[in-house]
């Protein structure tokens, strides 16, 4: 279902097995959440120098990729339709890498900046944009703010953010490397701080590190990208909830969706 979906996002990518020697080792980490195992086993199996690469780059994939590799070996899939569900399943993932304005450019951007800014007026203050991307929300914030830390992992996605707001004569936008959970910056050093559908990958630390960086009397807030009000059994929202966010709605095209918002 989420192969189709990147399918029809982005018709002109293309990706190959090779592409997987672009990941990161954040990335290779996640295949074994986001990979199908199968296809992933049979792809590995074809291509033994990708593993040596997987274990370089990312040693603790070592016991997983033993595992899965002895899985695998008795698969009668075709190694040419494994390889291809594989590549559109973590087509997002090769597109940060490969090709980050063609991300950008298919990126729908239907919430307004006031979703963004509740915690008006932000002239003079310092935000953060947690898991950044391609810098959709630093630069609704960027005219409006002092100084904009767009605090993103992916190096091309980094190098992007940078050209776009050199090309834009942005000079208050500064990009760094670092995750929602390990945010290379002092405590209290933000104003405010603001995710889009990015928080949540490991939501214990990145709560507590949020907590770390946001100046007393300074404000969360993060756009889930999810339809408003939550269902009682969402896990984020119970956990962000217990946290002492509140849910909010905010308009996202047609529809509700919800974000959620802490002052500290």
């Amino acid at each position: 279902m989420y192969a189709e979906a990147l399918r029809k996002r982005f018709p002109d990518l293309n990706p190959v097995v090779d592409d997987l020697f672009l990941l990161e080792p954040h990335q290779i980490a996640d295949l074994s959440q986001r990979a199908p195992r199968e296809e992933l086993a049979i792809v590995l199996l074809s291509n033994p120098a990708l593993v040596r690469f997987f274990v370089k780059r990312q040693p603790s994939m070592e016991p997983f990729l033993t595992e899965l590799l002895e899985s695998g070996r008795h698969s009668r899939q075709d190694l040419p339709d494994a390889a291809d569900h594989l590549l559109w399943e973590i087509a997002d993932l090769i597109i940060y890498q490969r090709a980050p304005a063609m991300y950008d450019a298919g990126s729908k951007r239907l919430w307004d900046r006031t979703a963004l800014v509740e915690a008006e007026p932000l002239e003079g203050k310092t935000v953060i944009d947690g898991g950044a991307g391609t810098g959709h929300v630093t630069f609704a914030v960027a005219p409006a703010a002092e100084i904009v830390f767009a605090v993103e992992p992916v190096a091309t996605l980094r190098a992007f953010v940078r050209d776009k707001a050199r090309d834009l004569g942005l000079s208050n936008v500064f990009v760094v490397d670092g995750f929602l959970d390990a945010i290379p910056l002092p405590a209290s050093s933000a104003d405010v701080l603001l995710t889009h559908r990015a928080i949540g990958w490991n939501l214990g630390s990145e709560v507590v590190e949020i907590e770390r960086v946001v100046r007393p009397g300074g404000v969360a807030m993060h756009l889930a990208g999810m339809p408003y009000p939550a269902a009682g059994d969402a896990l984020l929202h119970q956990d962000l909830v217990a946290g002492g966010y509140e849910e909010r709605p905010y308009r996202d095209g047609e529809s509700l969706n919800r974000k959620y918002y802490r002052q500290f």
